[in-house]
């Protein structure tokens, strides 16, 4: 069966591997166009690119057709993956939420065959998948939408409330701040050093949005104002001092871990597998495989590798905790020196 992961996917397009044609579609921001995966143009960057499994849907967020690869006259293949990729689709074109009965009904299959599938090609449930679409449409709408309720119907969503409710921290920021693309938005920040060289948390009303480990405290702040463009930064030590401090201190080995609030946007997967990040008790490791094998998607050990590398809440999100599949440590964003001097101070061997 083919791997419908987010990763996958843009392995496929990169490679233009035209044995994915007909099971998704990507189209390009910069470009207003989708094509196939094995679309003979000029590879986009990563990005830039939106993954579909219906050209409907790409075609109703105003991408056109590319007119090298055609992919209007693609057509989908393998037997399991093509069930998934259409029961992905009646839920892109669907006007409201659809049951895992009505979904397995449709199919001719049990519920838990639907959801193992969902699980094997995508890692994620029919729900999860149902409610990330649901968010994405609704950070389209947000842009062309005279107000946040008009934005939620239009989205899917049974009232404005449903998104304050359940998008906000998914978002980052609030529904309203989200359709100005973050402008005016508040982030308090502020950098300490530590035996592991300087620290640098961000955080918003709801939580920690950012945390950052490096030598040069400069270049720590110029990545949060690359990251945060749109917002309005301040540097301030009493609106980050608390959590900063239970960071300080636990890598100075004076505390236990702190399990802070975070504030992030994400794929469902992402979330899933920053969710079960959290809940490893410090002084224990998991491999990658581990946890895609706990997260009911057995073949996804590169797509968690890519959710720890895209972790932007280092220590909040432990993904330190995370080794290889032979035990030794892999790839850390701020250097395998601290992942090791991470895990010693956990009690690690």
């Amino acid at each position: 069966m083919k791997d419908l992961h987010e990763d996958s996917m843009w392995r496929a397009v990169a490679e233009r591997d035209s044995s994915y044609d007909g099971l998704f579609f990507f189209g390009v921001s910069t470009t207003g166009v989708y094509c196939r995966p094995g679309c003979p143009a000029r590879t986009p960057r990563r990005e830039n690119v939106v993954f579909a499994f219906s050209r409907e849907w790409l075609e109703r967020a105003g991408f056109r057709p590319c007119r090298r690869c055609r992919p209007e006259m693609a057509s989908p293949n393998s037997a399991d993956a093509e069930m998934v990729v259409h029961l992905c689709r009646l839920i892109e074109q669907a006007e409201r939420t659809l049951s895992l009965k009505e979904l397995s009904q449709e199919v001719g299959v049990s519920e838990s065959t639907v959801s193992r599938l969902f699980q094997v090609a995508l890692g994620v449930t029919p729900r999860q998948y149902t409610d990330a679409l649901r968010l994405r449409r609704f950070r389209a709408a947000l842009h062309g939408a005279a107000d946040v309720a008009a934005a939620a119907f239009d989205s899917g969503y049974g009232s404005a409330r449903a998104v304050y409710d359940g998008a906000r921290g998914r978002l980052g920021m609030t529904p309203k701040t989200y359709g100005r693309r973050g402008n005016g938005v508040d982030i308090d920040y502020n950098i300490a050093a530590t035996p592991l060289g300087h620290l640098l948390v961000a955080c918003t009303s709801s939580g920690v949005c950012a945390v950052k480990l490096g030598d040069d405290p400069k270049e720590l702040e110029r990545e949060l104002e690359c990251e945060f463009a749109a917002a309005k930064l301040h540097n301030d030590t009493d609106k980050v001092g608390e959590w900063m401090m239970s960071l300080v201190d636990y890598l100075a080995g004076r505390l236990p871990w702190p399990e802070l609030p975070y504030d992030v946007r994400a794929t469902a997967f992402q979330r899933r597998v920053w969710d079960f990040l959290r809940k490893i008790p410090p002084g224990r490791k998991v491999r990658y495989a581990e946890i895609a094998e706990a997260l009911g998607a057995p073949k996804a050990a590169r797509a968690v590798g890519r959710a720890c590398a895209t972790n932007p809440v280092a220590l909040v999100v432990p993904c330190h905790r995370v080794v290889g599949k032979d035990g030794r440590l892999t790839g850390y964003r701020w250097g395998l020196e601290r992942k090791r001097r991470l895990l010693e101070l956990e009690g690690c061997d």
